[in-house]
C-alpha cells in the first residue's frame, strides 16, 4: 500500500525532478515507510529521496538540471516484504522495465509459482516483482490473473511505453492531468496540486454531479482538467508519439443467474467463495485487524477472519451520547459468541472538529455528510494495526438498500401509468411518485434515487450553467445498453458502478490512508461478486427481507441480535451536529460561502431553511474544499 506518481514530458525531456520531489513527499502518509524515484533520460536513473532506507543511489537534488523524459516518484507503507529488497521504483534484472504499484496482489504467490515453472527468478518475496514479471511475461493480459487492489505503472523501455491501470472496483486512487508539456498522474489530487505543474480551478460539470451523486462520476472529478482512471482500465501510452490507448479489461458479470441453484447450494456457493476472499485478505507480513459493526456485513467477515486468525482485533466505534447510532450492542454479542479480541473506542463532535481540515484534505472533494471511516482509521492507527478489513459492498450486491423495495412500485408504475391516479392526493410521497413515474429507463430512476440535490435544485443554486444529470449513469456505464436479467441486478450493477467505485472505495482509502492505515473489502473480491452474480435475485430479497441469502449465510456466524437490529449504516449524528455543536462553524462557513458569488445566496437561505443536513453539509464542505484546494 503506497502512493505513486509520475510526470511524462511529451515534447522535450525538462528539468522537473522538483516537481516530482513535492509530488511524491505529498504523499507521505501513503507511505511512510520508504521512497524513491527513477528518471529516464537516455537511460533509466534511481534515485534516493530524505526517507529512503537504503541509500544507494544519488540523492534526487542532485537531478534538479537533469532533463528528462519520464520520471517516477514513490512512498511505501511496508505490508508485505519488509526488508529493502522490496523498494520502489522496481526493475527488473536487465532494467528495461519498472515499475511503481499502490495495492498488494493476494494471489501472487501462486503467480509467482506459475513464472518461475516458465524459467524466472526472483530477488524478493514482494509482490510487486511478481507483477513486473507478469507483465513481461503476459503484457496486459496480467491483468486479468491478478486479484487484488492497484493501481500501478510500469514503464516498458523496449516498447518505450508507460502502462497504467486501476484495478477491477477501483478500490486504488489513480489521477491524471494532461495539457500541451505534460502528462502527470498520482495517487492523489493533492499530489498533482502540490507538483505546482497544475493550478486547481473548478469543475462544474464534477461539483453539479457532486452535489447530486455524492462525488463526480469517474473519469470526471470537481477539479477542472484532472481525470480519474476508471476502474478495470488501463492505459498505454506511446512515448514517441504521446498517443493514449484506453481499453477496458473486466465488467461486471451480468446476465450469469443460475436459475438451477437451489438455496442451500447458493449459501455454500456464497461461504466458501467469502471464505477465500477473507483467506487471501489475512496475507500480510504485519498485523491484520477488522471493523466491526453490528451489521450483517462486517460481523460475519470478522468472525470467518478470526476462524482463520483466532487473534484478530475486530474494532466498533460507539457513541456515548446518541444510542440511536450505537450498534455496540450487537457487536458485543457476536464478539462474546465467538470469542474475538474485541476493542471499543468512542467519539465525539469534538474529535470532529479538531480534525476537519484532516478529513478535508483526506476527501480531497466535497460531500454531503461526515463518515465515520476518518475516526475508524483512527481507531486502527491507535491500536498498532497497519491492515483492517471492511464490510463493503453486501448491501450493494445484496439489496441493502431501500431502492431494492422501490423498484416493486416503480415497475407497477411503468406498466400502469394510470395507478398513480388510484393514490390518494394526501398521500406524503405522492410528488415523489408522479416523479418516478417519468422514468424510462432504470438508469434515469437510479439516478433519482440516489440523488443529493436535484437538477432543478443544482439550476437555481449554480450560477454557472449545468448540463443535466438525469442520464449521467446510464451514459456513463450502460453505454452499449446492456440487458439485465431484471431490474434487481441492473440497480446491483449502478450500485457497484457509480456509489462503490467513485465514492465508497475513494472514501475509505483517502480515511485510512491518511493514517497509513491499508483497507481490505472481502466483499469486493471479484471473484466474490462473480459468485454474488450467480445467485437468483429470488435468493436476495425474498419474503421481503433484504439480503435474505447472506442473512442465511451469515445465522451459523453471528448473535442473533444482529438481525433483530434495524439498519442504521457507517453514520455520525450530523443532523444534531448541526444545530449544536457545529452551530458556528456553520455560519462562519456558509457566510464565507456566500462571499464567493458562485452559488445563489438566496437559495442558500432556503436550504439552510430547509434543516436539511446533508443539503447544509454540501454547501459547508464545498467552502472548506474551496478554501483548502481553490482558494
Amino acid at each position: 500500500m503506497c502512493g505513486i506518481a509520475g510526470i511524462i514530458n511529451k515534447n522535450q525531456p525538462l528539468q522537473q525532478s522538483s516537481s516530482l520531489k513535492l509530488m511524491t513527499k505529498s504523499m507521505i502518509n501513503r507511505g511512510p515507510d520508504d521512497e524513491g524515484y527513477m528518471l529516464f533520460m537516455k537511460n533509466c536513473i534511481p534515485f534516493y529521496g530524505d526517507d529512503t532506507i537504503a541509500k544507494e543511489y544519488k540523492h534526487i537534488d542532485t537531478a534538479a538540471t537533469k532533463p528528462f523524459k519520464l520520471g517516477f516518484g514513490f512512498r511505501q507503507l511496508k505490508i508485505i516484504d519488509l526488508s529493502n529488497k522490496s523498494h520502489q521504483p522496481m526493475s527488473d534484472l536487465s532494467q528495461n522495465y519498472w515499475i511503481i504499484l499502490n495495492g498488494e496482489i493476494y494471489n501472487y504467490k501462486e503467480i509467482r509459482s506459475e513464472l518461475i515453472n516458465l524459467g524466472y527468478t526472483f530477488f524478493s518475496n514482494s509482490d510487486t516483482e511478481v507483477v513486473l514479471n507478469a507483465y513481461k511475461e503476459w503484457n496486459t493480459k496480467a491483468l486479468h490473473k491478478f486479484n487484488g487492489m492497484f493501481a500501478l505503472s510500469i514503464f516498458d523501455k523496449v516498447k518505450n511505453e508507460v502502462f497504467l491501470a486501476r484495478d477491477r472496483l477501483g478500490i486504488k486512487p489513480l489521477y491524471f492531468h494532461e495539457n500541451n508539456k505534460q502528462f502527470i498522474f498520482a495517487s492523489t489530487i493533492k499530489a498533482i496540486i502540490d507538483s505546482k505543474l497544475y493550478k486547481p480551478e473548478i469543475n462544474w460539470e464534477g461539483l453539479s454531479q457532486n452535489f447530486r451523486f455524492s462525488i463526480a462520476q469517474r473519469p470526471n472529478t470537481s477539479f477542472k482538467n484532472i481525470k480519474a482512471l476508471e476502474p478495470a482500465h488501463y492505459l498505454i501510452i506511446n512515448l514517441d508519439t504521446n498517443k493514449i490507448q484506453k481499453k477496458q479489461f473486466w465488467e461486471i458479470p451480468i446476465n450469469n443467474q443460475d436459475f438451477s441453484l437451489t438455496e442451500k447450494q447458493s449459501i455454500n456457493l456464497l461461504d466458501e467463495s467469502l471464505y477465500n476472499a477473507i483467506k487471501y485478505r489475512l496475507n500480510a507480513d504485519v498485523e491484520v485487524g477488522s471493523f466491526m459493526s453490528g451489521g450483517i456485513d462486517s460481523t460475519t467477515l470478522s468472525v470467518i477472519a478470526s476462524k482463520i486468525n483466532p487473534n484478530i482485533k475486530v474494532l466498533t466505534l460507539g457513541f456515548k451520547e446518541f444510542e440511536a447510532y450505537n450498534e455496540i450492542k450487537e457487536a458485543k454479542d457476536t464478539a462474546e459468541l465467538n470469542h474475538l479480541n474485541h476493542i471499543i473506542a468512542y467519539t465525539n463532535p469534538n474529535e470532529i472538529v479538531k480534525n476537519l481540515e484532516n478529513i478535508i484534505t483526506a476527501y480531497e472533494e466535497p460531500y454531503h455528510h461526515l463518515s465515520a471511516n476518518f475516526i475508524l482509521a483512527n481507531m486502527a492507527s491507535e491500536n498498532n494495526l497497519k491492515v483492517v478489513l471492511n464490510g463493503l459492498g453486501g448491501d450493494e450486491l445484496f439489496g441493502g438498500y431501500d431502492v431494492f423495495y422501490k423498484l416493486q412500485f416503480w415497475n407497477s408504475l411503468k406498466r400502469n401509468k394510470n395507478i398513480i391516479n388510484l393514490i390518494p392526493n394526501l398521500h406524503p410521497k405522492i410528488s415523489k411518485a408522479k416523479t418516478i413515474s417519468k422514468y424510462t429507463n432504470l438508469g434515469e430512476f437510479y439516478s433519482h434515487y440516489f440523488t443529493n440535490y436535484s437538477d432543478i435544485e443544482i439550476k437555481k443554486l449554480f450560477k454557472n450553467k449545468n448540463s443535466s444529470t438525469k442520464n449521467t449513469i446510464s451514459n456513463l456505464y450502460n453505454k452499449s445498453n446492456l440487458n439485465f436479467t431484471d431490474d434487481f441486478e441492473g440497480v446491483s450493477f449502478y450500485n457497484l458502478k457509480s456509489y462503490i467505485s467513485n465514492h465508497q472505495t475513494r472514501a475509505v482509502d483517502h480515511s485510512t490512508m491518511q493514517f497509513s492505515i491499508e483497507g481490505r473489502f472481502p466483499l469486493l473480491d471479484h471473484n466474490f461478486i462473480e459468485t454474488a452474480f450467480k445467485i437468483p435475485t429470488k435468493y436476495k430479497l425474498k419474503n421481503n427481507t433484504q439480503k435474505y441469502i447472506l442473512k442465511q449465510l451469515a445465522k451459523k456466524y453471528i448473535a442473533p441480535s444482529c438481525f433483530a437490529m434495524q439498519k442504521k449504516g457507517l453514520g455520525l449524528p450530523l443532523e444534531h451536529w448541526i444545530k449544536n455543536e457545529f452551530k458556528s462553524l456553520i455560519n462562519d462557513t456558509i457566510s464565507t460561502l456566500k462571499n464567493r458569488n458562485i452559488f445563489n445566496n438566496n437559495e442558500i437561505d432556503l436550504i439552510l431553511k430547509s434543516n436539511n443536513e446533508r443539503k447544509i453539509w454540501q454547501l459547508v464542505s464545498t467552502e472548506l474544499w474551496i478554501n483548502k484546494f481553490i482558494k
